[in-house]
């Protein structure tokens, strides 16, 4: 029953009119313990009736997300270019003056790969807002293929799935590390992780929604960021010689990005470009374009 002046319609007509599937009548509170102690689970709701025992049967016939390679299901079928971001470029008396196409080409474009294993327009949008030019291929493309391309750095996507089984992906990783900057976020992390020489685990958990508590090993500094992600690089798997730590997750103290210590490369698990928010991160796409500013100088010792 809808018990306020203002209600236009019950929720109940509102779930059914969106299709919006909704449990009730449980304890929510005893179903939390229940996966605290054990993790993650696969389950179904059903509205037809269909007994417990049989609803049970079902679930534990789902496939475990350990082992599935996703990315390559749901990657663009073929590349293509993004051009809008997520803000205007304001306009001032300077820029009015030297005319609109002459205050664009002042700032110069960063030219940019982005790797799609389900990639979030909003990376896309906040790439943009930072002067680059956005080329998105699909999963599979080779190293090759992409430094044909001559890029100033190559970003790496988030995406589902288990990164371990996506070996044609870490394979590319190796070949462009060192021969461009490099940048991956959630699942790009992974992948970097898997490239670098290290290995990944299920979270029992996994890490879902926002306020999740990062620090900065760097800054010292604490950020709130959005997460969405079931695995997890192992720390002491990677080189320690080669690959820096350089967040970690204070709620279970799990890696949440690293750098190579002398090549362009870093990566983060959670999203910094989480939409609305928070925006602690955003300056890790200015973090990117600094480094492909850096590589690209003449005489760089990263050449």
């Amino acid at each position: 029953m809808a018990s306020n002046w203002r209600s236009a319609e019950t929720a109940q007509l509102y779930l059914n009119r969106h299709k919006i599937p909704v449990i009730w009548d449980i304890d929510t509170r005893a179903l939390v313990r229940h996966l605290r102690n054990v993790g993650a689970l696969r389950g179904i709701v059903a509205t037809d009736g269909t007994p417990a025992e049989q609803l049970i049967f079902e679930a534990k016939q789902l496939p475990s997300m350990t082992g599935q390679e996703l990315a390559s299901r749901v990657t663009c079928g073929k590349g293509y270019g993004w051009e809008k971001g997520s803000v205007e470029v304001a306009t001032s008396p300077w820029t009015e003056q030297m005319g609109e196409s002459d205050a664009h080409s002042e700032a110069r474009k960063h030219r940019v790969v982005a790797y799609d294993f389900g990639i979030k327009q909003n990376i896309l949008r906040l790439l943009v807002d930072h002067q680059c030019e956005v080329q998105v291929v699909p999963a599979q493309t080779s190293a090759e293929d992409v430094l044909e391309m001559k890029p100033d750095g190559v970003f790496l996507s988030n995406g589902p799935g288990d990164p371990e089984p996506i070996g044609y992906a870490v394979e590319n990783i190796r070949n462009l590390i060192g021969h461009v900057p490099v940048f991956g976020i959630c699942l790009g992390h992974q992948l970097c992780g898997l490239a670098l020489g290290g290995k990944t685990f299920k979270l029992k958990f996994g890490h879902h929604g926002s306020n999740h508590p990062v620090k900065n090993l760097l800054t010292e500094q604490v950020e709130i960021t959005a997460q969405n992600h079931g695995f997890c690089v192992d720390p002491e798997s990677l080189p320690s010689s080669k690959v820096e730590i350089t967040h970690v997750n204070l709620n279970d103290l799990t890696n949440e990005g690293m750098r190579h210590k002398s090549l362009p490369l870093f990566s983060v698990q959670y999203h910094p470009e989480a939409s609305p928010g928070p925006h602690d991160s955003h300056y890790l796409f200015t973090q990117f374009t600094d480094l492909m500013k850096e590589f690209a100088q003449p005489g760089s010792s990263r050449r």
